[in-house]
């Protein structure tokens, strides 16, 4: 380890968010359903103030979430002790890959744009906005992908890392 360099330094920080159409194509998606869907029921029943109450109810569970996700961010790390992924608002605190843990690090694409964090057969997958991404390889465990829009720096700081703390 470097001189000046302390055990908690960040090799590598990254912070990433939706691209900026989500929100736009999120609000064309998701308010048009529920109002058809009421405007039916209104139709056939008339409004009443019972009907009001579910209307409300059902355009709050479907537009009040929006603000949320749009405001997601995931903030990647490379510190002294291994990989750090937090998704907010989705981990309440980083979710840590030791480079103990660390086999290898390829850089990687993906072939489509899928956002978001996603459980697959081959294993996680955080990528908020990039097909690019590092997929790190891990003992006895399925890799991690991590989307980035600096895939190679982010490789070499774990790369870095790793031989660094395989010399302690």
């Amino acid at each position: 380890m470097d001189r000046n360099r302390t055990r908690d330094d960040v090799r590598f920080a990254e912070r990433q968010t939706f691209p900026s159409w989500m929100g736009p194509a999120l609000l064309v998606l998701a308010v048009p359903g529920p109002l058809l869907a009421i405007a039916a029921v209104v139709g056939e029943q008339g409004l009443t103030r019972n009907l009001l109450s579910l209307v409300a109810v059902v355009v709050a569970l479907t537009v009040a979430p929006l603000p949320l996700l749009l405001r997601s961010a995931m903030q990647t790390q490379v510190t002294d002790d291994g990989l750090q992924i937090q998704y907010w608002p989705f981990h309440r605190s980083p979710r840590a890959v030791p480079f103990d843990e660390i086999d290898d690090v390829r850089v990687e694409s993906r072939r489509s744009y899928q956002y978001g964090i996603r459980w697959t057969r081959t294993g996680w997958e955080y990528t908020p906005n990039s097909r690019d991404g590092v997929a790190v390889t891990r003992q006895e465990q399925k890799p991690v992908f991590v989307g980035s829009d600096r895939p190679h720096e982010l490789a070499m700081a774990i790369r870095e890392g790793l031989r660094a703390y395989r010399r302690r």
